[in-house]
């Protein structure tokens, strides 16, 4: 390894998945893991990791006193591994993957190749198909994998190396509680130049969605927050602003539709209006972890 590297997994009530992922990482050439426990289940998912990890001291968990949601999670976590090796660099990974061997070798030698590179990411085997490299189409409000004009190149939230000596301030924006912080953080690099390296030559296994079952209300309520936020967050102006939340309200409406009657469902049609006030921000999760 030609730079120390700590990996950071987020916990949410979910210790299997969690401890397949802590030991494909301890096979990796990583210095140590922290697990950031998210899960606010009054301690049960830290005593069934504790069981599982068996004192392992490579292991550390971290225990957040409420749900953050994953952006401040990470954020958190990052904080958490800075505090354990200052000059270690930060290799994220979702615990529904697996690191294969070599991953934390291969995205830290593609920071060090090119100082001004702040953050890796990989392939990604999602749900049974290979990703390459995505893009966010901001004016029809999806993802691509091809590469259209005015198109934003979007990270890996489930698994990327950062550059922690490069990168000072938090790495997402937690006014996303969960979903699009990732094409917001794609948008604010957008204009750095070698800011991001994507490494095909390494596939990560995503099962995706494993906190949040796609159809479920919490779900589809969370990504019609995110796309709501999005367009706040990627406009240039106020004008441009009414623009992107004009177009967005057929493309959740035409959304709602085709997903309620995949999943035999009124949730994408109730989560219309849950999302909405989330982006408002009246975030019951938020508000219940203030009190």
């Amino acid at each position: 390894m030609s730079h120390p590297v700590i990996a950071l997994v987020i916990n949410f009530r979910d210790a299997r998945r969690t401890l397949h992922c802590v030991r494909s990482l301890l096979d990796n050439d990583v210095c140590h893991v922290i697990v950031w426990d998210n899960s606010a289940d009054g301690g049960a998912s830290v005593e069934e990791l504790g069981v599982f990890l068996a004192g392992d001291e490579r292991v550390s968990i971290e225990v957040s006193p409420c749900n953050l949601g994953f952006a401040a999670g990470v954020n958190r976590g990052i904080q958490a591994c800075r505090r354990r090796m200052e000059q270690a660099w930060v290799l994220l990974i979702n615990n529904d993957a697996i690191a294969p061997l070599g991953l934390a070798g291969k995205l830290a030698n593609a920071l060090v190749a090119d100082n001004r590179t702040l953050l890796a990411f990989p392939a990604l085997m999602h749900s049974g198909h290979r990703l390459e490299e995505v893009y966010y189409l901001r004016w029809l409000a999806m993802l691509s994998e091809r590469r259209f004009p005015g198109a934003v190149r979007v990270p890996r939230g489930c698994c990327l190396m950062l550059a922690t000596d490069r990168w000072l301030g938090p790495l997402f924006d937690e006014d996303f509680f969960m979903y699009g912080e990732e094409i917001e953080l794609g948008w604010r690099l957008r204009a750095r130049q070698g800011a991001m390296a994507y490494i095909n030559g390494v596939l990560v296994e995503h099962e995706g969605s494993a906190s949040s079952r796609p159809g479920s209300p919490f779900y589809e309520a969370r990504v019609v927050a995110a796309h709501l936020i999005l367009a706040r967050k990627l406009a240039h102006n106020r004008f441009d602003a009414c623009l992107l939340y004009a177009i967005r309200v057929p493309v959740l409406l035409t959304r709602a539709l085709l997903r309620s009657l995949r999943f035999h469902s009124v949730a994408p049609w109730l989560a219309l209006w849950q999302g909405l006030r989330i982006a408002l921000g009246k975030d019951p999760l938020r508000q219940r972890s203030t009190h």
